[in-house]
Parts: structure tokens; sequence; C-alpha cells
């Protein structure tokens, strides 16, 4: 009796034995035709996409930030330094406009206080003129006059018919006669000075005018009219000083905008990248290998399947594609893939958690 219950439990044991070498045999070969499907379907498959979370904290998106936030930085910088260099060069055009206004003003004051002094010099000569004829006949009338006039007074005083008290009187008359003659010459000699100063004024505002520009030392020059043409050389000095301010600030403005422009452009970049518009226009995403590209066109539908390949389910369409080159890992093998992100439009959205979502159709029409 104990031998046959031995003999039906060692043949138990034996059939459970062989029962679990089946089953494990079996779990090995469906582990292993399911490691070759897998594998076989991501060596022919061109259908499919990584659906992509991306969040503020994700490392890609902060290191994209700090790099857009420094070359906005920077790019504000260059900007700051472009308004006060164009500041600066508005100024220089304004003192470069004031100097040759002030050149030009100069000149005509110039040509105009010569035409003065010139007008004023031929009235003065032509009053001199008639001074002089007016002068001499009243010295010649004083001269004769007195004459008459001291003979008869010593005539008249010898005859005891004048006193002593009217000669005295009629001397002191002559005495200012004679005044009123040398108040006349000295009012010729103003006059003639009063000619030559204006006469030298002239030719100095002429000197200064032809010699203004010049290295040469014109003749005639005076110490006012040398002040006068320090005041233009200044001007001139000033006015070189701000032209070659403004050609260096003009190639200063250039050179800002042209930095400007090339940070623009990396701005433009660093926005542009999916990652950022991802997070920025809170879009969900997939990346997409080159290789599957064709298959990921607008509108394709979207399906997740369990297994990845079986009972498949379809679970919203492919968007638009988005800008930038993006490198991501492959889903199952360990290298890295070169691809871009498109916009999935998704009606379920847990499956943007999924590994994987097949584009078009079901893999296996299941």
């Amino acid at each position: 009796m104990n031998q046959q219950f031995a003999n039906r439990l060692n043949a138990f044991a034996v059939s459970a034995y062989k029962a679990m070498g089946s089953v494990l045999l079996a779990l090995i070969l469906v582990g292993l035709l399911s490691f070759l499907s897998v594998q076989g379907f991501f060596l022919s498959s061109k259908s499919w996409v990584t659906p992509t979370i991306l969040s503020p904290t994700d490392p890609n998106v902060l290191q994209l930030n700090a790099q857009a936030a420094q070359q906005e930085s920077e790019r504000d910088a260059l900007l700051a330094r472009r308004r006060e260099t164009a500041d600066r060069l508005q100024e220089a055009e304004r003192t470069l406009a004031a100097e040759r206004s002030f050149q030009q003003r100069f000149i005509v004051a110039l040509k105009g206080e010569k035409t003065s002094r010139d007008r004023l010099a031929r009235r003065l000569s032509s009053l001199r003129q008639e001074y002089l004829r007016a002068g001499g006949e009243i010295a010649e009338s004083n001269r004769a006059f007195s004459g008459l006039a001291r003979t008869r007074t010593s005539a008249l005083y010898g005859a005891k018919l004048m006193e002593r008290e009217a000669v005295l009187t009629m001397n002191h008359h002559l005495a200012q006669m004679a005044q009123s003659n040398l108040s006349l010459a000295q009012e010729t000699v103003d006059l003639d000075m009063r000619l030559d100063s204006l006469k030298r004024e002239s030719e100095g505002l002429t000197a200064a005018q032809n010699g203004l520009g010049n290295d040469n030392s014109p003749e005639g020059l005076t110490a006012d009219t040398l002040r006068l043409e320090r005041e233009y050389t200044e001007s001139v000095l000033s006015q070189a000083r701000a032209e070659a301010q403004r050609a260096s600030l003009e190639a200063d403005v250039r050179a800002l905008d042209d930095s400007i422009e090339r940070f623009n452009q990396l701005v433009e970049v660093v926005h542009g990248s999916p990652y950022l518009k991802a997070v920025e226009q809170n879009l969900t995403v997939a990346f997409v290998p080159y290789e599957n590209l064709p298959n990921a066109r607008e509108g394709t539908p979207l399906y997740t399947c369990a297994l990845k390949v079986l009972w498949c389910r379809e679970v919203g369409v492919v968007g638009a594609v988005l800008e930038g080159e993006v490198s991501q890992q492959h889903p199952i093998r360990q290298y890295h893939q070169r691809g871009v992100m498109v916009e999935l439009h998704l009606r379920d959205a847990p499956s943007a958690r999924e590994a994987l979502l097949h584009l078009g159709r079901p893999p296996l029409m299941l």
C-alpha cells in the first residue's frame, strides 16, 4: 500500500515537473518571440513616434531658459550702448552743424564789418575835405580880422580914444578866436586819426578774410582781427573734432547693430527650440526620427497599443512640425537618434505618458 502511494506520488511529481518545464519553456519562447517581434518591428517599422512630456523643470528647458536669459541680457546691454552711442552721435552732428553755421555767419559778419567800415571811412573822408575847406576859410577870416582888430585897437588906444579895459576885452576876443583855430586844427587831427584807424581796421578785416583757413600770414592783421581769427580757428578745430567723432560713432553704431542682429538671431534660435515652444505654448509633443518623418504628416491618426503592438486604439492625430532639431534616445535601443518634434492633438490625455504611439494604423491591424 505504501509502495503504491509512493509510486503514484513519484508519477505526479514527474508529471508536475514536466508540466512546469513545459510552461517555463513556453514562457521563454513567448518572451523570446516577443523580444524578436519587437526588435523586428523597430527594424522594419517607420510609423512610430515617442510622446514627450515637457515641464519647466526639465533640464533641457532650464538650460535653454538660462541661455535665453543670458543672451537677452547681453542684447539689452548692447541696445543700451547703442542708444548711448546714438545720443552721442546726434550731439556730434548738432555740434558739427552749429560750427558750420558759425563759420558761415562769421564770414558774412566779416564782410559786413568791412563794408560798414569802408562806408564810414568814405563819409569821414568827405567830411574831412569839407572840414578842411571850411576850416581854412575860418582860419583865414580869423587871421584877417585879428590883424585888423589889433591895428585898429592900437591906433585908437594910442589916440586915447579907447580905454585900457576895452583893449583888454578886444585882446581876449582875439585870444578866443586863436583858440578856435587851434580847436579846428585838433579836430582835423582827430578826423585824420579816425580815418587812419578805420583804414587799418578795414585792411585787417580784409587780411583776416583772405587768410581764413590758410597757413600763411597776410599783411595788415591787427590784434582785434587776430582774436577774431582765433575764434574762427577754434570753430574749425571743433568742427574737425566733431567730424572725426561722428565717423567713429557711426562705425560704432554699425558694429553694435551687427552685434544686436546676431544676438537677435541667437535669441530667436533659442526661443525657436521645440522644448521652449512646447513649454511656453503648453503643447503636447512627440519625438519623430528623421526616417519616420514622411509618415508623420499633419492629420495622421495616432494609435496606442498594449504590449507595444497589440490591442490598439486611436487616441488623436499629428499636428504641425516644430522647427529645430532635437536628439533623443531610441525607445528600446541604447543610442540617440536625430529628429524633430511634432505637435500632438490627443483626445486621450493619459496616452501622452505612453512610451510609443503608432502612426497611420495599428502595426498588426489589431
